[in-house]
């Protein structure tokens, strides 16, 4: 279920990234705190992949397999690393701000995909509970930022 986050963000933030461009700054605002929203539900996808992890490593030493024999996902452990701390950096504002991470985890994202060669969600009501939990964590990601910035806004004042 957790691998809907992975395709939407590679699908939706070239998306995103043209629109902010193309956009008058009536919808940019809008568009940057949809890039947000995507940026925070990378994390909780990292905190998914980390458990995966741990729990790979766990079953390697109980199963007492040597280092050769560990297949981590089809992809090497350094880009497994980079998709599990890279997101976390989002979580610092001047880092977020830009573009640049957003795109070189996409890089990352899309080299991965491409080593797993399609996208598999499941079929029929499998996809279904996908997409509906993708719509409701994103519906909650969004809605916490904006109580997050409201609460901002008027601590300010």
């Amino acid at each position: 279920m957790f691998e809907i986050i992975f395709g939407s963000y590679l699908f939706l933030f070239p998306i995103l990234l043209i629109s902010a461009q193309v956009f008058p700054i009536n919808f940019r605002k809008t568009i940057i705190h949809l890039r947000a929203t995507l940026q925070i539900s990378l994390i909780v996808y990292a905190s998914f992949l980390l458990r995966q992890l741990i729990g790979l490593y766990q079953i390697t030493r109980l199963l007492k397999m040597n280092h050769s024999e560990r297949d981590y996902f089809g992809t090497s452990m350094v880009e497994m690393l980079l998709m599990v701390v890279l997101p976390v950096l989002f979580l610092f504002k001047k880092i977020s701000n830009g573009y640049w991470l957003g795109v070189l985890l996409w890089m990352i994202l899309f080299h991965a995909q491409m080593q797993k060669e399609l996208l598999y969600l499941g079929a029929g009501i499998l996809l279904v509970n996908a997409v509906l939990f993708y719509i409701s964590l994103i519906t909650a990601i969004y809605a916490l930022l904006w109580l997050l910035n409201h609460s901002n806004n008027s601590s300010a004042e």
